[in-house]
């Protein structure tokens, strides 16, 4: 996996990368060429725990140029990018419309997502 920039910043507003990812994340930032001692010390945790992770990541997030999003604006960024995603792959859209269902319940019903939140219901 590459290092995706925006992906790890909406992901983890939304908390959707488990702790034991976290290293991974870190790895790959390394291969892109980051680097500084909160990247390397998050690189280097084997099954690291919620609070293992917590106690750097602000560190290496500094380290990675990783900007706070708001849940808002981080659903629809990964809403766009999805979407951009099934339609590249030529995919029926209607066949998605739990996805992003759930991605608006994770997004606790965030403002940016009202328009495609719900066409589950619609069809």
């Amino acid at each position: 996996m590459t290092f995706d920039r925006e992906l790890i910043e909406a992901k983890l507003a939304l908390e959707l990368i488990p702790s034991e990812d976290m290293p991974g994340v870190a790895w790959d930032a390394l291969e892109a060429g980051l680097e500084g001692p909160g990247i390397a010390r998050l690189a280097a945790l084997e099954h690291p725990t919620f609070f293992e992770v917590a106690e750097v990541l602000p560190k290496a997030k500094a380290e990675m140029a990783l900007a706070d999003l708001s849940v808002g604006e981080a659903a629809l960024r990964i809403a766009k990018r999805w979407a951009a995603e099934i339609l590249e792959r030529g995919e029926d859209p209607l066949r998605h419309t739990e996805e992003f269902w759930r991605l608006c319940v994770k997004a606790d019903y965030a403002r940016e997502l009202q328009s495609v939140g719900t066409l589950d219901d619609d069809i």
